[in-house]
C-alpha cells in the first residue's frame, strides 16, 4: 500500500495555480489544522504492512523535518518517497535524505517557465538543490514532477529536464506531470483558450515526445517519461484497471494533519474512511471506494483507470469539461498502444530489451501515471 503523511498545509511558495489562486469557490475548503494535531506514533500501525510506500506530503513538508526524522524511525522499513518544491532540500540532513527511495521535484521545464509559475529563483534553488543531493550520496530515483498548463510547451519542458545533466549523468531519472485542469471554476478559467492549447500545443507536443521515445527505442535507450513508461508496461503485459491508477480509495490512502484518513491526499475534504488513532488494522481499507461515472462506463477504463478521483467527484467544469480533458488521454493511449507498444515488442523478441526492462515504476511510488 502507499500512505501518504500530510505534515503541514502550509508552503513556502505562493505557485499561480495553488495557494495564490483568487478563486474562492474552490478555496479553503479544508476541514483540518494546518499542523498536525494527532500522535504520530499511531503511525506504527502501518508497520504490518511488508510493501509499505510512505510519502511525505504537504503543502511543502519540508517545512516539518523534525517529523520526517521522526516518522522514518516509527516505519523504518518502508520505502520513503517525497514529493517536494525542493527549496529546503539542503536543509534534510544527509542521514534522512539517503533513507529516501524518490524525490519528487516540483519544477514545470525550464527557469523561465517554472519561475512564472512557482515564484522568481524556485527553478535555480530546486535545481541546485537537487544536484547537491546528488552529490550528498542519493541514488535514488529523482523525479521532475511538472504542473502543465496553458504556459507549457509539452515537448520543449520535457525534453529540458531530461536533458539537465549532473556530472556525466541526468540530474532527474525521471519526468512526470499533471495537467492544470479542472482544478478552477468556471470550466477553463486558467487558460486563454484551452481547446486551442489542447488541440494545437499540447496533443501534438504529446506526438513528438512519442517520436522521441521510439527514437530512442531503435537506439537502445528508454527515455524516462514517467507517463509513457507507465502505460506502456500496461500494454507489454496486459494490466487492467477497475479504477484509478494512482490507487485512491484502493490501494492509496493519506493522513491529514487531523489525523483523518482519506483517499486522497489533495482531497482532504472528502469524507474520511476513518482515522489513524481509531484504525485497527490499514487492511480493511483497502478497495473501498472506485471511480464513478463518467469514467465508471468509458470504454478505455481498464487501460486509462479514470480521471483524477477528485476531478470525477467534483467536476469543477462539469462532466462536459471532464470529458474534453479526456480527449488528451484517449490521444495519449492511442499513440502509445498504435505507435510504441509494437516497437517495444519489436526490440524485446530481437532481444535488444528484456520484458522487466520496461517495468515503471516497480511500486506505487505516488505518479499518479495518467496525467
Amino acid at each position: 500500500m502507499l500512505w501518504f503523511v500530510t505534515l503541514t498545509q502550509e508552503c513556502n511558495l505562493s505557485c499561480t495555480y495553488c495557494g495564490s489562486s483568487e478563486n474562492d469557490d474552490i478555496e479553503d475548503l479544508s476541514p483540518h489544522p494546518n499542523n498536525i494535531i494527532y500522535d504520530i506514533n499511531h503511525l506504527s500501525k502501518l508497520k504490518e504492512d511488508p510493501n509499505l510506500a510512505l510519502c511525505f506530503y504537504g503543502g511543502e513538508p519540508l517545512l516539518k523535518i523534525d517529523l520526517i526524522t521522526k516518522i522514518i524511525d516509527i516505519v523504518p522499513h518502508a520505502k520513503f518517497v517525497l514529493q517536494t518544491n525542493a527549496t529546503l532540500l539542503n536543509k534534510l540532513p544527509t542521514k534522512e535524505l539517503l533513507k529516501m527511495d524518490t524525490i519528487l521535484v516540483s519544477v514545470d521545464g525550464d527557469a523561465d517557465v517554472t519561475n512564472s509559475n512557482r515564484g522568481k529563483g524556485s527553478y535555480e534553488k530546486a535545481i541546485a538543490n537537487a544536484r547537491d543531493a546528488r552529490d550528498r550520496g542519493f541514488t535514488g530515483d529523482m523525479i521532475a514532477r511538472m504542473t502543465v498548463g496553458d504556459h507549457s510547451e509539452i515537448h520543449r519542458d520535457v525534453t529540458h529536464l531530461l536533458g539537465v545533466i549532473h556530472g556525466d549523468k541526468p540530474l532527474f531519472d525521471h519526468v512526470h506531470w499533471q495537467l492544470n485542469v479542472e482544478f478552477d471554476t468556471p470550466a477553463y478559467n486558467q487558460y486563454k483558450d484551452f481547446f486551442g492549447w489542447r488541440d494545437n500545443n499540447y496533443n501534438p507536443g504529446i506526438t513528438l515526445l512519442i517520436n522521441d521515445f521510439i527514437d530512442n527505442l531503435n537506439h537502445g535507450k528508454i527515455l524516462g517519461i514517467v507517463p509513457f513508461q507507465g502505460i506502456l508496461w500496461s500494454y507489454l503485459t496486459g494490466e487492467k484497471f477497475k479504477t484509478v491508477r494512482c490507487g485512491s480509495g484502493w490501494n492509496s490512502f493519506n493522513v491529514t494533519t487531523s489525523g483523518d484518513i482519506t483517499a486522497c491526499p489533495i482531497a482532504p475534504e472528502f469524507t474520511p474512511l476513518d482515522n489513524i488513532e481509531k484504525m485497527q488494522t490499514p487492511k480493511k481499507l483497502l478497495h473501498k471506494i472506485v471511480v464513478d461515472e463518467p469514467c465508471k462506463s468509458c470504454e478505455v477504463l481498464s487501460e486509462c483507470g479514470g480521471r483524477c478521483l477528485y476531478c470525477n467527484e467534483t467536476q469543477w467544469w462539469g462532466e462536459e469539461g471532464l470529458l474534453e480533458v479526456c480527449v488528451t488521454i484517449k490521444h495519449l493511449l492511442k499513440e502509445i498502444k498504435e505507435r510504441v507498444l509494437p516497437v517495444a515488442k519489436m526490440h524485446i523478441d530481437s532481444g535488444k530489451f528484456n520484458l522487466e526492462d520496461f517495468h515503471y515504476p516497480k511500486y506505487n511510488n505516488s505518479t499518479e501515471i495518467i496525467p
